[in-house]
C-alpha cells in the first residue's frame, strides 16, 4: 500500500494541486542560476589559465627561436673565419 501512496505524492498532478510547482519551479530557477554562475566562473577561470600557458609557451618558443638564430649566426662565423684563413693559407703558399 506505501508504493501506490508513495507514486500519487510524487506525481506531477499531485505536486501542483498541493502547492509544490511554484515552489519547484523556484528552486529549480535558483539551481539553474548558481549553475550557470559556476558555469560562467569555470570558463573564465579555464580560459585564463589557457591564455597564460599560451603566452608561456610563446615566451619559450621565443628564447629557443633566438638562441637558434645565434647558432646559426656563430656557425656562418665559424665558416668566414675559416674560409678567410683558407685563403690565406693558399695566398702563402703560392708565394714560396
Amino acid at each position: 500500500m506505501t508504493t501506490p501512496v508513495k507514486r500519487i505524492t510524487m506525481s506531477k498532478p499531485f505536486c501542483a494541486l498541493a502547492g509544490v510547482g511554484p515552489y519547484a519551479l523556484a528552486k529549480a530557477g535558483e539551481v539553474y542560476e548558481d549553475m550557470a554562475v559556476r558555469g560562467r566562473r569555470l570558463v573564465s577561470r579555464m580560459s585564463r589559465e589557457a591564455a597564460q600557458e599560451f603566452e608561456e609557451t610563446a615566451h619559450e618558443l621565443e628564447d629557443l627561436s633566438r638562441s637558434a638564430r645565434q647558432a646559426q649566426a656563430q656557425e656562418r662565423e665559424k665558416e668566414a673565419v675559416a674560409q678567410t684563413a683558407g685563403r690565406a693559407r693558399a695566398t702563402t703558399g703560392t708565394r714560396a
